[in-house]
């Protein structure tokens, strides 16, 4: 699991019941970032849109290779 993140940023890790982890709801945060409510019912962090936008420039990336 530690190579599949290192290799991708994406990486989502396994809930402890084994159900597929979502996102269920997005709280703004001022106008910098966005906290995101997960299925598993945790919610802590805050997501910045600098952080998002990279994340997705690395998506991009990769579906590109």
């Amino acid at each position: 699991m530690r190579s599949q993140i290192e290799a991708n940023p994406l990486t989502v890790i396994p809930g402890g019941d084994g159900s597929e982890l979502t996102a269920e709801e997005l709280e703004l945060v001022g106008n910098y970032a966005v906290r995101i409510r997960f299925s598993d019912g945790h919610d802590t962090g805050l997501y910045t849109w600098a952080y998002l936008r990279s994340l997705a420039k690395a998506l991009d990336e990769e579906e590109v290779s």
